[in-house]
């Protein structure tokens, strides 16, 4: 009697060793994807911020000096588009109220 428990608890605590490890190698996979995913993701938002600037700076902004002009006539220019400044004073007016309080 006493050797068939002994035998089935050495089994259970066999098992419950095996299940351990798998469980531990699939928490260690579950980590690693997602600190692949937080760094994916944070290159993504550098990369959507940033593009829109070097954009500008290594490709418009010298076609804008080679035809002599500059970022004040370009942004004369953008006010210039119908709703923009609205918008703009919109901005404005939320950026005032911001600052009063």
């Amino acid at each position: 009697m006493e050797n068939d428990s002994n035998a089935e608890l050495r089994q259970l605590i066999q098992q419950n060793t095996r299940l351990l490890q798998e469980n531990n190698r699939l928490l260690r996979k579950i980590h690693r994807s997602g600190l692949i995913e937080f760094w994916v993701r944070i290159c993504w938002y550098i990369l959507l911020i940033g593009l829109p600037f070097a954009l500008y700076f290594y490709l418009l902004e010298p076609y804008f000096t080679a035809m002599g002009t500059s970022y004040e006539t370009f942004s004369a220019g953008m006010q210039e588009i119908p709703g923009w400044r609205q918008i703009m004073d919109f901005a404005e007016s939320v950026r005032n109220e911001a600052e009063s309080q």
